[in-house]
């Protein structure tokens, strides 16, 4: 299994629109809203990406 590091959005639609992320996991570690989180799942489909996850360092305590 690989997973794909995401910096940043910009390197998340990057990617995707490049067709890197098809078939892969990927790892997200830039702070993003519950609304944001929902739509780049919702976005799995489309780009054929294995599962997206969301790092917590940005989560509140």
């Amino acid at each position: 299994m690989k997973t794909v590091i995401c910096n940043s959005l910009q390197s998340f639609w990057d990617m995707a629109d490049a067709e890197f992320l098809s078939g892969l996991d990927v790892h997200c570690v830039f702070p993003a809203s519950d609304n944001l989180k929902t739509f780049l799942l919702q976005s799995c489909e489309r780009y054929q990406i294995r599962s997206i996850t969301f790092t917590k360092a940005f989560a509140k305590i």
